[in-house]
């Protein structure tokens, strides 16, 4: 399986419930998309009250079941719209290392570390520049705090 994400810094002035309502609309819209094990829509709001992220973003995180999968998306109708509307991002990589735990509908932010963190939900690997990944679903705030690496609020979970 591989793990993707790309991340869209947005102004800091920027109106966030944009992005929560391109969610709540168009998140529905993977669900079931052939291939897909799941789309995490991430975001974050540098004006958060329940977790810390210096930088307002749309970071969406995917775990496909194959690459062929993963392409057909990237050359989508739906990518090239986001494409048209924030730019073409840099899209991240990883192979998964086991079973990787979809988040169920009581986490609410989801804390994502480029280095390898035993408890985490998620493990990958970039062959390519031996970065890792390690992603953790959390339930409540006070867990947001004592995790290193980037907080993020989950919109919504599309299940392939």
């Amino acid at each position: 399986m591989i793990a993707m994400q790309y991340k869209i810094v947005l102004p800091s002035d920027y109106p966030m419930e944009k992005i929560e309502t391109r969610i709540r609309e168009k998140g529905y819209l993977l669900d079931g998309y052939p291939g897909l094990i799941f789309k995490a829509y991430l975001y974050s709001r540098k004006d958060a009250d329940n977790y810390k992220n210096p930088v307002n973003s749309y970071a969406p995180f995917y775990v496909w079941q194959d690459h062929t999968s993963m392409v057909s998306f990237l050359q989508s109708d739906g990518f090239k719209g986001l494409c048209e509307q924030f730019g073409r991002p840099e899209v991240n990589m990883w192979f998964i290392d086991g079973e990787p735990a979809i988040p169920d509908s009581e986490c609410s932010l989801a804390c994502i570390n480029n280095q390898a963190c035993q408890d985490a939900d998620i493990h990958g690997l970039n062959y390519t520049f031996w970065e890792t990944v390690s992603v953790s679903w959390l339930i409540q705030t006070e867990s947001a705090e004592q995790m290193s690496g980037d907080t993020y609020s989950i919109g919504y979970i599309a299940r392939g």
